[in-house]
């Protein structure tokens, strides 16, 4: 998979351009392939107490932000799939807070909610590998807005890339 620019201004929403800003498209297919070994590094370690606390002036825990990057996995995955073969149905948005207030994170084993990402990830990278690379062109509607295949794949890993660096400032500001 190769990309020698990112997506223009007109395959996303304003909103996701802080996402896609943040990817580099020659490092694209690395940064995919490494983010879930630099979130496990990150959060591996931790005791349970310190993945369970709500940092101020955050308000998701450090399980619940990794229940977050594995909901999104799915979510924009599920999009670029679509849009790349081209299903013109329009998919909706989400609220992201009903996703993370449903679940009670603490009892879930940091480990297992990593080897979940990873696994996403994995697969992802996998589905990337077969998608033909004019299909990343293809345009769709989520969220009510316009989005190619193309800056799914970049906010795909511009969102975990974001939460990343909040979660070592976290993680740096605990130590």
């Amino acid at each position: 998979m190769e990309f020698n620019s990112p997506p223009t201004a007109d395959e996303y929403h304003p909103f996701y351009g802080k996402y896609i800003s943040l990817v580099d498209p020659d490092s694209l297919p690395n940064e995919l392939a490494t983010q879930p070994n630099e979130l496990k590094q990150l959060l591996s370690s931790l005791s349970d107490s310190e993945v369970n606390c709500l940092h101020e002036p955050y308000t998701w825990t450090l399980k619940q932000v990794t229940g977050h990057l594995i909901d999104c996995e799915r979510i924009f995955s599920n999009r670029l799939n679509r849009i790349a073969v081209g299903d013109q149905t329009p998919i909706p948005g989400i609220d992201q807070n009903k996703y993370v207030s449903e679940i009670d994170y603490t009892p879930i084993p940091m480990a297992n909610l990593l080897s979940e990402f990873e696994h996403l990830r994995i697969a992802n990278c996998l589905l990337c590998d077969r998608l033909p690379l004019n299909s990343m062109m293809n345009m769709g509607i989520a969220s009510d807005n316009p989005v190619s295949a193309r800056a799914n794949l970049f906010i795909l890993a511009g969102h975990v890339r974001y939460h990343l660096e909040i979660v070592k400032r976290r993680v740096d500001s605990s130590k």
